[in-house]
């Protein structure tokens, strides 16, 4: 049997001194490349009942979006993990250690058996993402034609479940450094009754209507209700402006931002 064939163990919880070690990490690697992360939502997490476990659904178009999915999640509060295609986390097992669990794509009864292993993840104060276009497309490119692995684990999912919407992107505004934003959508709470084409319909619908609201806000440069989770690199222009501000060439106060 090949390693990315291997039916997978229990879902454990992850290791407390592998979560802060990553995030300490994934932290560094963002305040290196990148102007800021920021993130708002169109409700508030904070409202959400812990005692019911969230499933995160998004857009994958970039190296950098399970990284993202993981720091939200502990900004939430909440236990992470991700779905990564079994090849790759056998590439890289320490993720196995903060949460990232395997789902197999060359076999249709392993992806299965994947996400059957995943559903126990879904666990009161955890949440488990899933990128349902499948593999990374794109930027550009609606989230359509999706996968129903998001669904089958709601309707199989025994109890209520909370499903919630998430787009990234990761454009240039204004700064010599990219940005990393997350929009995290309007939440609604499963408790069964949809079958899994109807609900992967919704669930696309949700996303879509997600990355929209997000592009829109990012054709408009309005960045102004997004929350910093991670402090980026000043520009290079910053800096230097900062430096003359300490030597009191600059007056007024120091703007971190370009205009």
């Amino acid at each position: 049997m090949s390693r990315s064939t291997r039916v997978p163990p229990d879902c454990q919880a992850p290791s407390p001194l592998a979560v802060w070690a990553f995030a300490r990490y994934f932290r560094g690697l963002f305040r290196r490349h990148f102007a800021s992360v920021r993130w708002a939502a169109q409700e508030e997490p904070s409202g959400w009942d812990r005692a019911v476990p969230v499933l995160f659904v998004s857009n994958h178009t970039n190296w950098w979006d399970g990284f993202f999915s993981f720091i939200l999640t502990q900004e939430f509060g909440l236990t992470c993990h991700v779905l990564m295609e079994a090849v790759n986390l056998d590439r890289y097992p320490a993720f196995r250690r903060i949460g990232t669990l395997p789902v197999r794509r060359d076999s249709l009864m392993g992806a299965w058996e994947d996400l059957h292993a995943a559903d126990r993840a879904l666990r009161p104060g955890a949440a488990l993402w899933i990128y349902p276009q499948g593999r990374r497309r794109p930027a550009g490119e609606v989230p359509a034609r999706l996968e129903r692995g998001a669904a089958h684990l709601a309707v199989r999912h025994a109890g209520p479940l909370r499903i919630c919407p998430v787009a990234f992107r990761y454009p240039f505004v204004s700064e010599q450094l990219p940005e990393a934003l997350a929009l995290v959508g309007s939440s609604w709470l499963h408790e069964g009754g949809d079958d899994r084409r109807v609900l992967t319909e919704r669930i696309g619908a949700a996303l879509r209507d997600t990355v929209d609201a997000l592009d829109a806000r990012l054709a408009a440069e309005a960045l102004d209700g997004f929350r910093v989770l991670v402090p980026g690199r000043l520009s290079v222009n910053k800096r230097m402006d900062r430096v003359r501000h300490s030597l009191g060439l600059l007056r007024g106060p120091f703007e971190a931002r370009n205009g």
